[in-house]
């Protein structure tokens, strides 16, 4: 690996490389509903719990059964619960191109079946990249903590690497844990900022 002006790449995984539209996912499970459970009845019961920090989704599951009227079955729902997901193949080749030359990793708020669908759907490459999973650390963006955890977990400096991701809230709490942070704002941006900062492509 080539030297680079960063100790590591992080890398958010939503609105990132993994293309996600909450809408359709709450929309797909109030359809298997009651009739007189909406879509904004399910965000209401889905926001009840920190689905984030390892709270299993088979308890929202179950919420879901005897507060909204869902039910299908748990294998149903785990499909139902990953409609909205898609990797992004573009981005998926830059980050492999960048593991090459430095050091890529993932810091996401994300749940284990989500990490299942999108591993999978990736080819198992996201899991190449060092993964650290708000699921499994117990703490989720953009709390201090949460940043503190993936860094000393890494090994990292975090005023020698940079995190990405679409939220200007998790870009702060990165920053306020020393992380160099920038706003994700697309493939074309992020492959002129790399260039511009001196990061090699693979």
């Amino acid at each position: 690996m080539s030297s680079s002006p960063f100790q590591a790449l992080v890398f958010d995984l939503g609105g990132v490389v993994v293309e996600h539209d909450n809408v359709v996912l709450f929309e797909r499970l109030a359809s298997r509903c009651r009739p007189s459970c909406s879509a904004e009845d399910v965000v209401s019961l889905f926001r009840q719990s920190r689905w984030g920090t390892g709270t299993p989704i088979r308890l929202f599951h179950q919420q879901l059964a005897e507060a909204g009227g869902y039910e299908a079955s748990w294998d149903v729902f785990v499909e139902d619960w990953s409609c909205h997901l898609a990797v992004n193949p573009s981005m998926l080749a830059v980050m492999e191109r960048l593991a090459k030359r430095n050091r890529v990793m993932i810091f996401s708020n994300t749940n284990q079946e989500h990490w299942d669908f999108v591993r999978e759907a990736s080819g198992g490459v996201l899991a190449g990249f060092e993964p650290y999973l708000s699921h499994e650390i117990g703490h989720e963006k953009p709390s201090l903590r949460s940043f503190q955890v993936v860094a000393e977990k890494a090994g990292i400096d975090p005023g020698s690497s940079i995190f990405f991701d679409d939220l200007p809230t998790n870009v702060e709490g990165a920053r306020r844990a020393g992380f160099q942070a920038e706003v994700f704002l697309g493939e074309p941006w992020l492959l002129s900022f790399l260039e511009d900062r001196g990061v090699a492509l693979g």
